[in-house]
């Protein structure tokens, strides 16, 4: 998959929990693990922050780690202290890892 395809395919499954928690959707997040790409500003930590409301257990990543530090800060106020890696989805050996720490 090229980079940009992915790249897509991360933002669209964002955009559609951020749509599916604004409308009202009755999934129960309680007990899932999420994890959120982005993580660390923008939709991505608005994402982290509702969701970690809904009790999900949550994984966040980004590529700067002192942002990622600062946004974990932030969601562990919303009710869940998230497991955060740095990643650059950009590269495929990153991404598997990051899945890999979520994971396992």
């Amino acid at each position: 998959m090229n980079r940009t395809k992915l790249g897509a395919l991360l933002a669209g499954g964002g955009l559609a929990a951020w749509w599916l928690l604004r409308r009202g959707a009755t999934f129960d997040f309680r007990d899932k693990v999420v994890l959120i790409t982005g993580g660390s500003r923008g939709l991505g930590l608005v994402l982290a922050r509702e969701l970690a409301r809904e009790g999900a257990r949550i994984a966040i990543c980004a590529r700067d780690s002192e942002e990622l530090a600062r946004a974990a800060d932030d969601v562990a106020a919303h009710g869940c202290r998230p497991l955060y890696l740095s990643c650059d989805v950009t590269r495929p050996e990153e991404v598997r890892e990051l899945v890999r720490n979520v994971v396992g």
